[in-house]
């Protein structure tokens, strides 16, 4: 196969693939779109095979988060297209590394299994990005979606992958019974999940009358001090159309207060007072500072939290503490490991993490800002600890009007559905909505709407096999991948 035909096959074949993922509407197709790009590696030279793997990654990376351009819109735009074109070379590297190997492997059907532990291992550590793994292209059906209750979204994204193997092989052996492969997947899932949803079993819950408030402020105007007090007043003249007759908890988005709490005690008192006047309980989003005492030999003088504060219900106010900082954006990855960024003023990668999840009441909901619903394990845990929902508030105004917003709610209710838990989701700019543990959307808003939406939430969580064994399944996946690229190595270490 010529270099030139390579290329264009694995572009064509990436590039539909990036269709795949909502809100784009190709979803199923991805049991297929994969297949020319493993004909290529089958078939091409091995470098021609590398080079088009790389190249057609990186179009589907541009393709999938061209947006990461808005977080850094305050820069330069020399530096911001630099950090986008990095972000995207970078990404496009673990598809370099799949391809690597699927051709060293010398049996490919644990390469499925190696694909689903290169994505655990992209969802690890401080630089992790779990943004675009493959098993999320089921986000457009309810059906599909059913399938994360029992294999996870790594484990769909390692069926999608043979799904395309199997494809590939009846065309190059031709196995004309193996071709229909990715069909009969679709059916059975899709049969399957319909099963799922018609017998779900609906047991009396209590409900928790819950308001979700999205102020919907553009960001050039969040963070700028001579906008604060109009921002305030479009979030509270939206706040006091709500009849708050009976509604037992009220959300705002993450940073509704765009500023630290310490210096903002006239709006942490009307929260304070609205809740116990209402007896209603209040999250709200707003920064806090904490004086660095216990490490007097840096020159941070301060801990920032990205936090979420709760006010009301008869409890003292309470405070969570964002655990899962945003890499660069929120935190400067690896500052552990290099403890000089400690004494440099990074500005918006200064936060320091939470240690500990929350649960609050009422209705025992465990409160996440933003980034960190993304993550399985971290719904799991809060489930385990005894959380009936996640409240997830978030900004997502840096997106603007791109595809950003619909890819972070896919993956909130996507890894809901995983692990049987509802998600009550306060957006800035939207989207904000009420999920069922099964992903079905009581209601949910548009983007930059201003509005309160309101609901009856039930308080009860589903059983799913993921939750119960999801963290083992990543774990060995995840070692299993770097035992595939230790294999890999050697393989090519007495080969040459």
């Amino acid at each position: 196969m010529s270099t030139k035909k390579a290329i264009l096959i694995s572009l064509a074949s990436w590039i539909l693939l990036a269709f795949c993922f909502p809100p784009f509407p190709l979803g199923p197709g991805a049991l297929v779109f994969l297949a020319p790009w493993f004909y290529v590696l089958k078939t091409a030279k091995r470098k021609v095979a590398l080079t088009s793997s790389y190249l057609g990654a990186f179009a589907f990376n541009a393709i999938s988060i061209y947006w990461l351009y808005h977080v850094g819109d305050v820069a330069p735009p020399a530096l911001i297209f630099s950090g986008l074109f990095l972000s995207i070379a970078y990404l496009s590297l673990f598809a370099l590394l799949c391809a690597y190997v699927f051709i060293k492997l010398p049996y490919s059907f644990l390469f499925p299994f190696f694909w689903a532990g290169i994505e655990v291992l992209r969802a690890k550590g401080d630089m992790s990005f779990p943004w675009l793994s493959l098993g999320l292209v089921f986000g457009n059906s309810l059906e599909l979606m059913q399938s994360y209750t029992l294999f996870g979204v790594f484990g769909c994204s390692a069926i999608i992958i043979a799904s395309n193997m199997c494809l590939t092989t009846a065309v190059l052996k031709k196995k004309k019974k193996l071709g229909l492969a990715p069909l009969a997947l679709a059916i059975i899932f899709y049969i399957g999940g319909y099963g799922i949803l018609a017998y779900e079993k609906n047991t009396d819950s209590d409900i928790l009358k819950v308001a979700v408030v999205q102020p919907s402020i553009h960001q050039t105007e969040k963070w700028s001090k001579e906008y604060f007090d109009s921002v305030m007043t479009q979030t509270w003249n939206l706040f006091e159309t709500l009849e708050p007759d009976s509604v037992s908890l009220i959300l705002f988005p993450e940073t509704a207060i765009p500023d630290f709490i310490g210096a903002r005690f006239t709006e942490a008192e009307f929260l304070e007072d609205y809740a116990q006047k209402n007896n209603s309980a209040i999250v709200i989003g707003v920064l806090n500072r904490i004086w660095n005492i216990n490490r007097p030999g840096k020159k941070k003088k301060f801990n920032i939290y990205n936090s979420a504060f709760l006010f009301g219900f008869g409890e003292p106010r309470a405070e969570y503490r964002k655990i899962h900082l945003v890499p660069f954006s929120e935190k400067v990855p690896f500052d552990n490991v290099f403890p000089i960024v400690n004494y440099v003023d990074l500005g918006g990668g200064n936060f320091s993490p939470g240690d500990s999840l929350s649960i609050w009441q009422p209705g025992n909901f465990s409160p996440l800002i933003c980034y960190e619903a993304i993550y399985g394990n971290i719904l799991r845990e809060a489930k385990r600890k005894g959380a009936k929902f996640i409240a997830n508030i978030t900004n997502d105004g840096w997106f603007y009007r791109s595809i950003a917003p619909y890819q972070h709610f896919n993956l909130v209710r996507s890894h809901a559905v995983e692990n049987g838990i509802g998600v009550v989701r306060a957006a800035n700019t939207g989207i904000s909505a009420f999920i069922l543990p099964n992903g079905e959307i009581l209601e949910k808003t548009e983007l930059f709407e201003q509005r309160i939406i309101v609901q009856n939430f039930p308080l009860q969580t589903n059983f799913t096999l993921y939750s119960v064994i999801g963290d083992y399944i990543e774990l060995v996946l995840f070692v299993f991948s770097l035992v595939m690229v230790l294999v890999a190595v050697i393989i090519k270490k007495f080969s040459t």
